[in-house]
Order: C-alpha cells, then structure tokens, then sequence
C-alpha cells in the first residue's frame, strides 16, 4: 500500500527497529568493555605475582613505585574496604612516588618523640653534664693545677701587678722639719707573679687540703713605664718600712733600739775584761777564777786599782765601755766602787751558771730593760738587787747607751740619705725597693736570717727558698712561706676555695678582739673559683695582706669583658668603716677614714688603704703633699663569668701607709704635722700595687667559643628539636588528613565507586532481559561471569594486591 499512511508506519517501523538493534549494540558493548577490564586486571594481577617472586628471590625490598591499580580495579577489589582504607592504602603521589600511611604515621610519631626529647635533653640531661664539667674543673684535686705532679707545685698561669711607688722630693728638708714631705708618684713598674705549692696534704675524703706556698716574681719591662725599663737606674727617697719594724720590735725608741744591743755590747766587754786581767792571774787559774778577776774589776777596778781604758792595747778598739767602777769614778764621786755584787755582774754578763725558772728576768735585755723603765722599788724587789744601788746601775746604763750605743747606732744607720744607709728615710733604687736588699739595721739586729726585705720579693732568695722547702730545712715559719688550709669543694662545690685558717691561726687578733678566719682564698691555688654564680648576690673574700674578711656585693647591671657577659662584684661600703662612724657595723678596730689598722700584721704602726690615700686630718700645710696621676687609680672589683665560674678580671689596688714621727736619738727634728688627730707624726704612703688579673685575647677566643657551643646546643635542644618535630607532626597530618590532594583523591575515590557500582547494576539488567528474567543471576546454578569473576578475585591471596 503506497498511501501516506501506509508509508509513514512503515518509517516508524524502520525507525523502531534501528533504535532497538542501536541498543541492543549499546548493551553488548558495556557487557564486553566490562569484560575486557576484567580481563585487564587479571593480567595486572598475574605480573604483580610474577614482580613478588622475583623480589623473594633477588631478597631485596619491595619496589617503592607500585603500579596504580586504582585505574584499574575493579567495584569488586574495592568494595569491601572503607574508601578511605583504600585511598590510604593505595595513594598514589604526583609524580608518581608511592607515601604510604606507614610513612606518615611513622613521621608524626618521630615529630612527637623529637619535640619530648628537646626539652628533656635541653631542661634536664644538658644541664646536669654542663655542671658536672664545670665542677670537675672547679673542684681542688690532687690530680689538679698546682697540685699534680706533673706541675711539680707550680700553678700554671701567672698574676700580673703593676706597683707604683712614692718619691719624696724633698727629703732633707723633711728630716730637718722646715717643710712636710712632698711626694710623687713613680711607676708603674710591672712584675709578673708565680705561685709554688710545697707539702700539700688532703684529707683523706678530699674535702680539705693543707699546703705551704710561696711566690716568684719576674719584671716585666714591657708592660712598665717608658721612665721604668732600668730600676736600677732609678733612685728613690722613701720611707723604711724595715727601720720601723724594728723599732716596733725593740720597744718604740731608739734608745730602746740600744738597749737591745746592749746584751752583745757587755758581751765584748766581758771578753775585753778577761784578755786583760788573764794577763795577771796565775798561768793554772782556772775559768771560775778568771770569771771572778772580770767581775772585780768591772765593779771596784780591783784587779788593775785603774780602768782598763788606762791601757794603751785598750785604747787602740776606742770607743770603748768601760767598767761601772771606772764610770762611778768619774760620774759620781772619786771611789772606784760601785757596790754591785758579782751576782748582778754574772747576770749582766750572761755568765749564770744556772737560770733560776722563776727569775723574772732570766736574759741580759731583759734585766737591763727592765733596770731602765720599772720604778726602782718595783725593780729591786722582783731582781734582788739593792735599791741604793740601782741609781747606779741606772746612771751607767744610761752612760753606755747615750755614748757608746748611740756611737754604735750612728755607725750601723749610717749618715742621713747615704746610697747604703739605713734610717726612717731611706735612699734605693726601685728595684732594690722592690725586689729586696738587705737592711744594715735589721742585719745587726737579727744576725744570721739574711733577711733580705722590703715589699717580700725577696728574689736574691728565691732559688734557695726553693731547694730549702723541697729539702725540708724551712718550712711555713719563714718569713716569706705561708701556709693555708682550705675546703677542696668535694662535698660542697659552693664551698671551694673556703679559708679554715692562714699561717696556722684560725683566730686572728686584731686591735677590737679576735676573728675567725674565713672567706674564699685568694691565691691561684685554691682561690679565684665561683662555682654556680647565676644567682650570686654577695660572697667574701679572706684578703691575705689585710689579714680578714671583706663582703662583695654584686652589682645591678651586667658588665662586658672582652665581649663576655659577667656579673660585677664590688666591695662593700661598710669594709672600710671605722668604728668611729658606726660602732655597731665596726668589724676591726681602724682609726682612720678609708684605711684599716694593719699595725700588727706587719710590725709597725701601719695603715692599708686604697690608692693616693694620705691622711686629712687638718689644713693643706699640715698634711703630706701627693702629685699623682688620677688615671691609674682603680675600684677594687671582680667580674666572674657565672656559668663557668671564671674570674674574668679582678681589680684590687692596695696601698702601704707608715706613722712616722721623730724618734728620740737619730731622727728628732723631722717634720710633724700640727693641729691633727694624729699628733706627734703623720701617715707617709709608702707604695701601692695595682693587680691586673685579666683574661688574654686568646683564652676569651676560647671562652667565647665554648660559651657560644654551649648556646647552640641549649638551644638547639630546646628550640631546634622541638620545632623540627613539631614541623613533621604538621607535616604528616595534613598530609593523612587535610590536605586538597588527599581531599581530591578520596572524592574522585567515592565518584569511581559509584560510577563502578552503576556499570555493574547496568550489566546485570541487561543480562536479566536477555535471559527473560527466568534464572537467578546468583543462583548456584548458573552464575553470572561477573560473579565468577567476583569469586576469583576474592580467592585470590591479599598478599598479591599489596
């Protein structure tokens, strides 16, 4: 039928039955794409195996790069775990590169562990073996410096000090009264410093140590002033510390001076005496009788009716003593009798056969010193000499001191400012100043100590110091060995360095009563160590040339030494208080403002002070005149790295003051000050030293290295770890659970699942339409491809998908 109707059912017809074989083929098409992935993983699948064997048998790790299965598994593979299992477990980076969870896990777990261990390490561990290193260094050991055999007692490292010393200029007319002394500062003159250890001895659980030391000096030229490179080219007028020791040592007086060489001056005339009257007693006379002609004829002239001084052979050893007879005779009357008996001759002589232990005066000094200054009723009935016949005693002691002892005196000192003479005022150069010379005074005085002496150089004596205490002939009772005990720090490291007691005295007595030695030592061996001085707000310091104990405070601000941070230590205010000004703080009897009484630690009416100090007890004409250069004046002070507990730089200039005032024989005119506090004399500076204990170049290059080590790994442990391990904590878990990627991946995950699962619902329709519905796709019977292929993948071994 060709009617329009007719064609237009024949077009729909047409039309109908192409779109019905369009999706016929469609369906074939998904069924079979379907298929071929299938098949394509399995392929996959058998060369992942394959890969395994082959890692089993080369035994190396698996491969980093895993191919990317997620393209091209399957709803089944997947289906059974949580997407973000899968995503996780099969991440694939973008380029290519296989993270794992394990990784990241492993890394958030190593970020944590690094940020506990900083602080740990840095808060608790570090600090603890900083400081046991530090103590170990601190600590006084027999194993260390100065002590260690190795060192032989010589500390290592040295003291610098520079010393400057004062010139009086105008020195005769000082002697002569007209004008007070003048004085200008000269120096400085610069000595390096040694200390030696000689018979150390710890206890026996090293908490205390006992040792002799001494010091060795050496002049440094380099370091002194252009006007300082020869001392000995340097001549200089200064005070005599060495004459006013011994004056103090004598009594004060010149004439107390005399006195004490009286015993050795009667001592000549006994033997005088005997050669002359051997002469007339028989050649068998026996020394009991030669001993009775002496003593007869020193009394009434007996054995010659005459003085010996008659006597030509006597004449020649003019000037001469003579007998107390032959001085009555002339002094007082006619009579060659004086009325002294034998027993007061013996006495006088030496020449007791035996020393009554109760006699109060059992020497010659004694008996004759007691002679001149006790009232004649108290002498005679403490020596048993007749009172009648002490005037006459006194008279000729009195005749020999004014005559042949001052004679003696004026001879031993020497005339007024000579190159060798002795005296109040003295000429040198500076270095024997310095380095030691021997005192004419002081050598008669104490024969046979070859006392070399003034400011305790003493460097004629080092070698033989040296090889005397090593040999055990002296020990700490010479005068330039000292001996201290000190705490080691064993038990207490707080304590290193803690004087128990200097020169074996615990107690020393000063002018208001005894005080204990304490305090940190200050020489090289056992002082200078501040163990842990973080938080340090004062500490004292025993000072050996003042002989007590001075506080230092620390200062507010922080100081810098050669670009080192330190804490700064200066003397206390109250130190250098006088009981005058405060009774109550007073720790030593001083009287004077600024200085310390030092009178009996060094024998003499003397004065410790700082430096350019004299005293101002009244107008300008009344007081010694000082031209001195302001500039080398210090603060004393210490500045102490307080982690290491290293003195960086310490400062304590000291001054030498001397009382001097006219003496009553040789120095009677010299110049006294009028309308003082201090009558009848006046304070004369004698020198002052400066010590410049101060860290080298090349040992703050260390420090500052070790310092800075130290910094870097404090800090570095607590900041450095930390802030490493918190970076891989950040790291790991915005990479497990923040990041865009992860974001991306796992909604991609989530689409390729729902889009999978739809391909499979699909297929499964289109299979039940072809089979008309009849059969159960999932029946045991007959099973679906795809579900054998389901079967076959799950039976596969896990092992093989990873």
């Amino acid at each position: 039928d060709d009617s329009p109707s007719a064609r237009r059912q024949r077009e729909a017809s047409i039309r109908e039955g192409s779109r019905r074989r369009e999706s016929a083929a469609k369906g074939e098409s998904r069924r079979f794409s379907f298929m071929s992935s299938a098949a394509e993983f399995n392929k996959l699948l058998i060369e992942s195996q394959q890969n395994e064997k082959k890692k089993d048998e080369k035994k190396r790790k698996p491969r980093a790069d895993k191919r990317n299965r997620l393209s091209s598994g399957t709803f089944s593979n997947l289906s059974g775990k949580d997407s973000r299992q899968a995503l996780l477990s099969t991440y694939v980076t973008t380029n290519g590169s296989h993270c794992g969870k394990t990784a990241l896990y492993i890394t958030l777990v190593m970020g944590c562990a690094l940020f506990l261990l900083g602080f740990i390490v840095g808060v608790g561990v570090l600090p603890v073996l900083v400081d046991d290193m530090v103590k170990s260094e601190l600590i006084i050991s027999p194993d260390g410096p100065c002590f260690s055999r190795k060192d032989g007692g010589m500390c290592p490292g040295s003291v610098q000090a520079r010393y400057f010393l004062w010139n009086i200029t105008n020195p005769n007319e000082y002697l002569q009264g007209s004008q007070p002394p003048e004085l200008e500062e000269v120096g400085p003159f610069t000595y390096t410093s040694y200390e030696k250890v000689y018979n150390a001895s710890f206890s026996q659980n090293k908490t205390m140590v006992d040792y002799d030391y001494t010091y060795f000096w050496e002049f440094s030229a380099q370091d002194s002033c252009e006007a300082c490179q020869d001392p000995a080219s340097s001549p200089l007028y200064t005070v005599n510390s060495a004459y006013l020791q011994v004056l103090n040592q004598a009594g004060g007086s010149e004439t107390s001076l005399i006195m004490a060489f009286l015993p050795q001056v009667f001592s000549n005339l006994y033997e005088g005496l005997k050669a002359t009257v051997a002469t007339f007693a028989t050649e068998d006379a026996t020394e009991a009788e030669l001993d009775a002609l002496v003593f007869g004829q020193w009394a009434n002239c007996s054995v010659l009716n005459d003085t010996v001084s008659s006597l030509t052979a006597y004449q020649a050893m003019d000037p001469y003593v003579p007998e107390v007879g032959a001085w009555r005779s002339a002094n007082v009357d006619a009579s060659f009798s004086s009325g002294l008996s034998a027993e007061v001759a013996k006495k006088l002589f030496g020449k007791q056969s035996e020393v009554d232990p109760l006699d109060p005066f059992p020497d010659p000094l004694s008996f004759i010193g007691a002679a001149m200054m006790m009232p004649d009723a108290d002498f005679s009935a403490l020596s048993g000499v007749p009172s009648d016949q002490i005037a006459t005693l006194k008279g000729y002691f009195g005749y020999v001191i004014g005559t042949y002892g001052t004679m003696t005196l004026t001879a031993i000192v020497g005339p007024p400012l000579g190159d060798t003479s002795t005296g109040l005022i003295i000429k040198r150069s500076a270095k024997d100043l310095l380095e030691g010379w021997q005192d004419p005074l002081m050598a008669g005085f104490m024969p046979g100590m070859n006392m070399s002496y003034n400011l305790g150089f003493h460097m004629d004596l080092l070698d033989s110091i040296d090889e005397q205490m090593a040999s055990g002939v002296i020990d700490s009772t010479h005068p330039f060995v000292f001996n201290k005990e000190a705490l080691t720090g064993h038990y207490d490291p707080t304590e290193i360095g803690e004087v128990l007691s200097f020169d074996g005295m615990r107690n020393i007595q000063h002018g208001n009563g005894s005080r204990a030695v304490f305090g940190r030592s200050q020489d090289p061996s056992t002082g200078l160590r501040f163990y842990d001085f973080r938080n340090q707000q004062d500490f004292t310091l025993f000072h050996e040339g003042l002989q007590r104990s001075l506080v230092f405070l620390r200062d507010a601000d922080t100081t810098v030494v050669r670009k080192i941070d330190t804490l700064h230590f200066t003397l206390d205010p109250s130190a250098a208080m006088t009981c005058e000004e405060n009774e109550m703080q007073c720790t030593y009897a001083d009287s004077m403002d600024g200085a310390w009484n030092i009178s009996s630690v060094y024998l003499a009416e003397s004065a410790g002070s700082f430096p350019q100090w004299y005293y101002q007890g009244g107008a300008e004409e009344d007081t010694a005149q000082l031209t001195f250069n302001p500039e080398n004046r210090r603060e004393w002070g210490m500045d102490i790295e307080p982690r290491l507990g290293v003195l960086l730089k310490y400062a304590m200039p000291f001054q030498y003051n001397y009382f001097v005032a006219p003496t009553d024989v040789l120095h009677q005119t010299i110049w006294t000050p009028n309308g003082t506090n201090a009558p009848g004399g006046a304070w004369i500076p004698n020198f002052y030293y400066d010590l410049m204990v101060e860290i080298s170049a090349k040992d703050a290059i260390k420090l500052r290295q070790v310092l800075f080590l130290l910094k870097v790994v404090t800090l570095g442990l607590l900041c450095g770890f930390p802030m490493f391990g918190i970076i891989m904590v950040v790291f790991s878990t915005y990479k497990l659970f923040f990041s865009l990627e992860t974001i991306k991946r796992e909604k991609q995950l989530k689409e390729k699942l729902r889009t999978r699962a739809s391909t499979v619902q699909v297929n499964r329709e289109s299979m039940k339409m072809k089979q008309g519905g009849k059969r159960d796709v999932e029946s045991q019977g007959h099973k679906d491809p795809l579900n054998r292929h389901h079967y076959s993948f799950t039976n596969t071994p896990k092992s093989s998908l990873h």
